[in-house]
């Protein structure tokens, strides 16, 4: 039997797992922890604005194709707090920030383990092509992980990890290299978002999916191969059932 593809990749964020919304909350219980036990002159109201500017900050630099993660969030999460907070200080708003990551709620999208294992089961290898903001690749693993998926996975490639968010082929092909596929034209791309999985897949010539299941995409820009509203669509319209 020939195979339709060798490997099939898949984003991350509304693809296989969703984010529950309360992260700067989660982060703001796990800081005002290290500040009420280190004396802090820093209150509430100066934790959460911070924590706050941070999605937003890290919208502007994703969309220009610019690393924000942990590392430049703290800075300048530090440089707000100005001389309120010493090195010692820095350190343990550093790790419970880690920590923080660790805890966010994350949920799977129906049927993802499914999927996963139905492509697997077809002899096709698995792959995940991930964009990161705050929690990173060593986070992300443990949440694919807890959601049973992560064992049908051979290969991430995770932009902190990689250096470059999508539509940059690189990250595209570090997944190809690390799944041993050789031919974007033998490789599918499933993911939500059409100016990062959809344009960066296909510039590739890889089979694109857009799955519009957890999140509908509504900006401009080229569709999909394929458009699917359930994740359990994905095998049928790539031919591997």
């Amino acid at each position: 039997m020939v195979l339709p593809f060798q490997a099939v990749t898949f984003d991350l964020w509304n693809t296989l797992l969703t984010s529950i919304p309360g992260a700067v909350e989660i982060r703001a219980r796990f800081w005002r922890q290290v500040v009420n036990e280190r004396g802090l002159d820093i209150d509430d109201n100066l934790i959460h604005r911070i924590l706050s500017t941070l999605p937003v900050r890290f919208d502007e630099e994703w969309r220009a194709g610019r690393q924000y993660g942990p590392t430049r969030a703290l800075e300048e999460c530090f440089a707000a707090f100005g001389d309120r907070i010493d090195a010692d200080d820095r350190d343990a708003l550093a790790e419970a920030f880690e920590s923080a990551s660790f805890a966010l709620e994350v949920v799977s999208v129906p049927d993802a383990a499914r999927v996963l294992s139905t492509v697997v089961d077809a002899g096709i290898a698995v792959g995940i092509v991930s964009d990161t903001s705050l929690a990173i690749g060593r986070h992300l693993r443990k949440f694919l992980e807890r959601h049973g998926i992560l064992k049908y996975v051979t290969f991430a490639a995770f932009s902190d990890e990689v250096g470059v968010y999508k539509p940059d082929p690189v990250i595209f092909l570090a997944a190809m290299d690390g799944l041993g596929a050789d031919d974007p034209a033998n490789v599918a791309h499933v993911g939500d978002l059409k100016r990062t999985d959809v344009a960066g897949a296909r510039a590739l010539g890889m089979t694109t999916v857009r799955f519009r299941g957890a999140l509908d995409d509504l900006e401009e820009g080229l569709e999909a191969d394929h458009v699917v509203d359930r994740l359990d669509q994905v095998p049928a319209v790539l031919g591997l059932v």
